[in-house]
Parts: C-alpha cells; sequence; structure tokens
C-alpha cells in the first residue's frame, strides 16, 4: 500500500501534516488537516481532514471547523492553491467539524455545493415542526442536540445562521457519479453521511470509517423526532439513523467489490501517533462491526447480574478519563444506541417501577444479527 507524500511536517497526532497522494490513473489528492477541538486523549479526534482533488474540476471535500480560514488559506498556499481555485465543495456529512465553515469558504470561493439530498434540509429550521424533538427551534441536523444551552449559544448559533442559508447545488443520489467521482449513501453517524470513491483506487470516508476508532452512531429514536423534516422519499421508514443503519451501512461498503478493496482515506486520524493508518475498507469495516458485537456483550454482561441504570451501564463500561467533560454525555448516547440494537432482538427489555433499567432477558440474537453483517 503506497503512503501519501508528506509536504510538510506537523504534529504527531496530524495537525500541520500536509501530504500528497496521486492515484495510479494520475489525480492528485492533498490532505489539509484543519484543527479541531481537542478533550483529552480518550475522546481526541485529531484534526478534520479535509481532502482538496485537482481532478476535471477542483473540489474541495468537506471544509473543516469554523475558525480555521486562515489555516486552509495557508495550506492551499503551500500547495499553491486558493481559494478562487476550488469549483465546488462536497460535504461528508452535516456535522460542525466538516461543515462548519462552509459558508465561509463558498462565499470566497464561488464554488458550488454538493452534498446529500437530505443535508439541504437537515441544516433549515423548521419550527412548524414538533414531534417532541428537544429543540425545535434548531435547525433540523440539531433539533435532537442534549448539549447544553451555554455551549451550544457560544459554539452553535453563529454556525447553524449562516449554514442554514445555503442551497445545495448538486444534490447527490446513490451510486451516482460526477466527474470521476462514485458516491456511496452511507447513514448511521449522520443520516447525510456520504462516502466517495475516486479513480476505482481510494474512498473518503468522512467518518464512516475511521482508523482505532468508532464514528458517535446516531439513534434510532431521533427518526420519528425528524422524520417530517427529512426529504419526502426518507419519510416512510428508518433508513437513516440509528447504529443499526451504520452497521448496514458498513457491510454495503465491506462487501461492495466498487469500495471493499479500496484504500479509505477518513476524515480523522489519516496521520496519528507520528506514522499514516491506511487500510483497506473491508478490513477495517470486520473490525468496526465487530467492537460493536463486543460493545453489544459487555452491556449483556454488566447487567447479567441484575438490571441497572444506563448511568450504571455507563460507570462499569467506560474509564473514567472517557467520562470527562461532555464524554459522559456521548458515554450515555453509544449506550443507548446499543440497546436500541439489542431491544428489538429481545436480549434487553426495559425493567424497574420507572421503566428506566436494563433487564438481560437471557437471549443473545442481536449478537448474532450483527456477525452475519461482517464481510466474509
Amino acid at each position: 500500500m503506497i503512503e501519501p507524500e508528506i509536504i510538510t511536517h506537523g504534529r504527531n497526532n496530524g495537525e500541520g501534516v500536509i501530504v500528497r497522494y496521486r492515484t495510479a490513473k494520475g489525480t492528485e489528492v492533498y490532505g489539509l488537516p484543519l484543527p479541531n477541538i481537542h478533550g483529552n486523549q480518550s475522546w481526541d479526534l485529531g484534526p478534520t481532514w479535509c481532502y482538496l482533488v485537482l481532478g476535471p474540476k477542483t473540489i474541495l471535500i468537506d471544509a473543516g471547523r469554523m475558525g480555521n480560514m486562515d489555516v486552509l488559506e495557508r495550506y492551499l498556499n503551500v500547495i499553491g492553491k486558493k481559494l478562487s481555485d476550488i469549483e465546488a465543495v462536497i460535504v461528508t456529512h452535516g456535522h460542525e467539524d466538516h461543515d462548519g465553515q462552509l459558508a465561509e469558504v463558498l462565499t470566497e470561493s464561488h464554488a458550488g455545493l454538493w452534498a446529500h439530498p437530505a443535508y439541504g434540509d437537515l441544516i433549515l429550521y423548521h419550527p412548524e415542526v414538533d414531534d417532541g424533538a428537544p429543540h425545535p427551534e434548531y435547525p433540523g441536523s440539531c433539533r435532537p442536540c442534549t448539549m447544553p444551552l451555554s455551549y451550544v449559544e457560544r459554539n452553535c448559533i453563529p454556525y447553524h445562521r449562516k449554514r442554514s442559508a445555503l442551497s445545495v447545488d448538486c444534490a447527490i443520489a446513490e451510486d451516482s457519479n460526477i466527474d470521476g467521482f462514485t458516491f456511496r449513501y452511507t447513514p448511521g453517524h449522520s443520516p447525510d453521511s456520504i462516502c466517495i470513491t475516486l479513480d476505482g483506487e481510494i474512498v473518503f470516508t468522512g467518518d464512516t470509517v475511521l482508523p482505532g476508532i468508532t464514528p458517535h452512531p446516531s439513534l434510532a429514536r431521533t427518526y420519528e423526532v425528524n422524520r417530517r423534516v427529512l426529504p419526502e422519499g426518507f419519510r416512510t421508514r428508518n433508513e437513516s439513523y440509528g447504529l443499526m443503519n451504520y452497521i448496514k451501512s458498513l457491510h454495503k461498503l465491506g462487501t461492495s467489490e466498487s469500495t471493499a478493496p479500496l484504500i479509505a482515506f477518513p476524515a480523522h486520524r489519516l496521520f496519528w501517533e507520528g506514522r499514516f493508518n491506511l487500510y483497506h475498507t473491508r478490513d477495517r469495516v470486520r473490525e468496526i462491526i465487530q467492537f460493536h458485537i463486543d460493545r453489544c456483550r459487555a452491556v449483556l454482561d454488566i447487567v447479567a447480574s441484575k438490571p441497572k441504570s444506563i448511568e450504571e451501564i455507563v460507570v462499569e463500561h467506560f474509564t473514567p478519563s472517557q467520562l470527562e467533560g461532555f464524554g459522559r454525555l456521548m458515554a450515555r448516547n453509544e449506550i443507548m444506541a446499543h440497546i436500541e440494537v439489542m431491544e428489538p432482538y429481545g436480549d434487553v427489555r426495559w425493567a424497574g417501577d420507572n421503566m428506566d433499567l436494563v433487564q438481560r432477558t437471557g437471549s443473545t440474537q442481536s449478537l448474532k444479527a450483527l456477525t452475519a453483517f461482517i464481510p466474509s
């Protein structure tokens, strides 16, 4: 497997490490690591890797977290490019470390915006749709948000306002082929997630397939909250939210001959701990699905002797460092996402006077079902 060429050196976590890769067909790809928020080591993702592809058009994949326009311009200058050279920006999914400064990039470059059809609806405000959303006053993607209000007011509201004014110029359909790219719809982490293949050689995986870590899964229960803000074709049944849909997305990537054998270029940890993390998509998909099987099994073991609350499961399963700051909230959602997979198979049920305890039934059908998704 050929590693990218390092153009500029930086930190061991990848910050400042600009890289270049040339496909066998001659397409140049530059990896641009834009700074991200750093928590403790357990939750640190490293920078967000955005990719500049010099093909039939000059296209930027993801725009990074807000506040990094100077970094992006500096990186472009290093490789002999400028913002005005960018003809289109492809968004892998609508999370702020990927589209946080999208509005500024589009304004400065006059580029077109390419994204999944759901992205255009999720960035808009839908105040007329409540449907039990914790925050119906937020844009579609953030209606289920459980982050503290102080964090939202400080970090998210300006981002929401700028992003809601955008419009998608090219709505990307499943298996569409545009300017050398082929697109795959891969929901689960986010309802608008896409992966992008180039030249039959590499896959830009966004957060769907990451080295060493797995993305935070969305919750299946969010579908009912957000069903009416999704595009018309996504309102019949839940194919957008939850860990099971994420597993199905992984299975699709890991079994398709058009993606499984290709090299994955992730949005985080492409370069980490002083080295590249390159892998064939199928191999890493196997590892990620097995990780989620193991976590389901761990939850079943934790509640084997008696029913326990989500909080009790979280404390037993995660390390204290993983629960620092917003880590505890993320950990709760992680455990809930796995319970949402196990409950329909009858492996757990809700118990207690307030139906807030997770009880094991003795069944392990979910483990068998998830194992069937591991690519052979």
